[in-house]
């Protein structure tokens, strides 16, 4: 169902993810959980899935990894009591080379890095804001973590 060349897509109103084969244009594999308007599924490097879960917890979002096999979570982020984690729209998860997640929680304009325990790392807000009273947070889209030779052209300090 994984073979080379195949996609990964995740339809966020069937709650589904599925793979499909680029040479017969056939769902070859398929799951549907807990999660509600999931997207941004991706493979990850041990063959598991991570998906960004925007509703199936009432009031939370969660970053979800499945065995695609067992269809159980390896792993998973939910927030807490002192740091909720809930973006009703987009939102975004990149699985980092030291094993860490950055999140992109979009509808309040915030970024972290949680590790595999849960602990957050860093977080940035967006500082941009409208409004009066300034009640308007400028959503992110997407963070993405750049490896460190990415800009060689910048001289380092």
């Amino acid at each position: 169902a994984f073979a080379k060349g195949s996609f990964l897509l995740s339809s966020r109103h069937l709650n589904s993810v599925f793979v499909v084969s680029q040479e017969t244009g056939e769902v070859v594999w398929a799951m549907r959980g807990a999660f509600r308007a999931q997207h941004d599924a991706r493979l990850l490097d041990d063959g598991s899935i991570m998906l960004f879960d925007n509703s199936g917890r009432a009031g939370e979002s969660a970053v979800e990894v499945y065995d695609p096999q067992t269809l159980a979570i390896r792993w998973e982020y939910v927030g807490s009591e002192e740091k909720p984690f809930y973006t009703q729209f987009c939102g975004a998860s990149q699985r980092l080379p030291n094993g860490n997640t950055l999140i992109t929680e979009s509808d309040n304009g915030r970024a972290f890095e949680v590790t595999t325990d849960g602990d957050i790392v860093w977080e940035f807000y967006n500082p941009h804001r409208a409004g009066e009273n300034d009640e308007f947070i400028a959503a992110l889209f997407q963070m993405d973590r750049l490896p460190r030779d990415f800009a060689k052209w910048l001289p380092r300090k």
